[in-house]
């Protein structure tokens, strides 16, 4: 490349070649950045190559040459650094000497800027329009008028979602076109959606209300190149993803930890006394147990056909044409993986409360519930491997409209009562069901008065009455008496990669069109307490460094076992019927668990009729012996676990992860 191409590469580069074309000079600012650019992308000084230029002439052409490019310099060095002399005066040949004179001149100048004070100016603020989520307006080239590969009108679900009654007009679909160009495309959205999740997530932005008003969609990181078209894909992909993390709700009560694959241990420890009275010697104090809880998580998956092409466009079409349904106008892609990802994230968070992982019977599709553990099983596994004792008064299962307040105050003052002197629960909070919140409300202004405040963070709906006590209320426990005394952050979420969820697969396999994701939940505590090893040195513990506290939020057995009142039964006094053929209003996905309450009524099952599924006959012979059941596609029972003798025994093909099992 010679000077010349040299010379005007930077000048395109600075937009400045329409100035040459059209013989108008420049400006000081203007030969400044040639100048500057210059040095820059060539790595030497416009002089040094002026000189060099100089002495590669060789003909009389090049000479004609450089001598025109001289003069155009000159013609603008004269602009920045104008002769005194009359204009009049016949114009002569610039020199590379005359030149150089003029480049001195202008560093001159920059000496004696340098030494003056800069000018005081007023403080400018800059007010930038916001883009909007839906463009600019189509154009025949891009829907929303976005210069972006995803909005061209070559692609046929763009033009239907630009003008929905021009889909009659447009030939018919093509599956082994349409349909597989649609895949690809979705694939692709897919792919960077979940980037997209994992950067936020590692910047710390999953904020539902940011996202959806646009907070972070000037940060575009892990985005090439952020070009406006680039810029607006990550404005609406921030606006799904808010969609989804507005049905994310449980993770505000409980948070996630990424990075288990397989399992983990979740680690704790208990440190031993290390003061004492000073004596000379080496007399030594003090040692650490360690208390692992061993977290993991379970496969699970979306697998659905979303359907032949002419049938995904028929219901985007009806989608569009629906006046009202959104304010955000969505592409087809958006509006199949958005629709798509908010079931999956409603299944998902209704599965981290009431959810356990079943693995599937081969060929049947499996109930959501048993895609991965919740917080519920994964509590009720913790009572049943001797990490945590609950408080199981019966007045605390069993409370009602009327009777809700006293209930949770004597449990309250009971897990208070429980702890030890080197025990404080000051960061504990209390965990209720939502769907108990107008019972609370009736019973308080029932014992405190009809003018009780409930706004506020210390108003009677988020604080128990006369206690510093702060109230969560738990979505997804239908009408279960769950009671909770915990620190949050104690109880997890467990992932594996951020964002897995978003990241849809599609495939098409004759007319149909298929899409799928796979990713990896479970549920854990960092830290329980003491382990035990037996029933007995739990209860002879006495809850001493408990950390989590809750009510037996199980049903009492009376003459049958009704799947209405719950999943966990147990047996009482007022237990009428201790032998069990049937689990009446049994449903799918929901794991049974039958336990013996009381020594005076050991509940028995037969391996026959709808339990002929089962290991073998179950006979409980002390209280906490237990069979866990669920129904299969026939309508009988597996069984899960058992514990028969403070002795458990985990079903591995069906939860092959559980603790305990391998």
């Amino acid at each position: 490349m010679n000077f010349k191409e040299k010379f005007m590469s930077v000048i395109e580069l600075l937009h400045l070649k329409q100035k040459i074309d059209d013989k108008k000079p420049f400006t000081k600012e203007e030969f400044n950045s040639i100048v500057a650019e210059y040095q820059k992308k060539y790595q030497t000084t416009l002089k040094d190559d002026l000189e060099a230029e100089e002495k590669s002439k060789k003909d009389d052409e090049q000479q004609a040459e450089m001598q025109a490019m001289l003069n155009s310099i000159q013609q603008v060095v004269s602009t920045i650094n104008p002769v005194t002399e009359s204009t009049t005066q016949p114009q002569q040949d610039a020199t590379l000497a005359s030149i150089l004179e003029s480049l001195n001149g202008i560093r001159e100048d920059f000496k004696a800027l340098g030494e003056r004070p800069a000018t005081d100016l007023p403080e400018q603020t800059v007010t930038v329009s916001p883009v909007s989520i839906n463009g600019f307006g189509n154009t025949p080239q891009y829907l929303f008028g976005v210069e972006h590969p995803i909005f061209s009108m070559e692609k046929r679900w763009n033009k239907i979602a630009a003008n929905p009654r021009a889909a009659s007009a447009l030939p018919e679909v093509d599956e082994q076109v349409d349909g597989v160009a649609f895949h690809k495309a979705a694939c692709a959205y897919a792919k960077t959606l979940k980037e997209r999740y994992q950067f936020l997530q590692e910047n710390k932005m999953l904020d539902a209300r940011a996202l959806s008003e646009g907070k972070y969609a000037t940060n575009y990181g892990g985005v090439d190149n952020a070009g406006l078209g680039n810029q607006f894909v990550v404005l609406r992909q921030d606006a799904i993803i808010a969609r989804v993390l507005e049905k994310r709700d449980l993770t505000q009560f409980f948070p996630v930890q990424y990075g288990i694959q397989d399992r983990g241990l979740i680690f704790n420890a208990f440190f031993d006394e290390v003061s004492q009275a000073y004596q000379s010697g080496e007399t030594f104090k003090g040692g650490m147990k360690i208390e692992n809880q061993m977290g993991y998580v379970d496969d699970s998956m979306i697998k659905i056909e979303w359907g032949p092409m002419k049938e995904l466009e028929r219901k985007y079409i009806g989608y569009l044409n629906k006046e009202g349904s959104d304010p955000i106008k969505w592409t087809m892609i958006e509006y199949q993986l958005l629709n798509t990802l908010l079931n999956a994230q409603t299944e998902q968070s209704k599965r981290r409360m009431r959810g356990i992982y079943v693995k599937p019977e081969k060929g049947v599709a499996g109930s959501y519930l048993n895609a991965g553990t919740g917080l519920l099983y994964t509590l009720l596994r913790y009572v049943h491997q001797y990490d945590i004792k609950p408080h199981a008064d019966a007045a605390y299962r069993s409370y009602t409209q009327a009777t809700m307040l006293s209930a949770v105050q004597e449990f309250v003052a009971d897990v208070t009562a429980s702890v030890t002197e080197d025990m404080e629960l000051d960061k504990h909070c209390l965990y209720l069901n939502r769907n108990h919140q107008s019972w609370w409300i009736k019973n308080v202004r029932s014992t405190y008065g009809k003018d009780t405040d409930f706004a506020g963070p210390m108003g009677a709906l988020n604080v128990v009455p006369d206690t510093t006590v702060q109230i969560i209320w738990l979505p997804y426990l239908g009408q279960l008496p769950f009671m909770m005394m915990h620190e949050p952050g104690n109880i997890l979420f467990l992932e594996y990669v951020p964002g897995e969820m978003f990241a849809v697969k599609m495939q098409e396999q004759m007319e149909q069109v298929r899409a799928w994701s796979t990713w990896k939940e479970g549920c854990s505590a960092t830290f329980t307490g003491r382990r035990f090893d037996t029933r007995e040195k739990m209860e002879e513990n006495a809850y001493e460094w408990q950390q989590i506290f809750i009510n037996l939020f199980a049903a009492t057995i009376v003459d049958k076992i009704d799947g209405k009142a719950g999943f966990w039964h147990v047996t009482g006094d007022s237990t009428t019927q201790d032998t069990y053929t049937e689990i009446a209003n049994a449903k799918a996905g929901v794991a049974y668990c039958i336990e013996a309450g009381v020594a005076t009524h050991l509940p028995k099952v037969a391996k026959s009729g709808k339990f002929g599924k089962i290991s073998a006959a179950f006979t409980a012979t002390a209280v906490g012996d237990y069979l866990m059941v669920i129904l299969d596609k026939d309508g009988n029972f597996r069984e899960l676990e058992r514990c028969v003798g403070g002795k458990r025994t985990i079903n591995t093909e069906l939860q092959p992860n559980v603790p305990g099992g391998r």
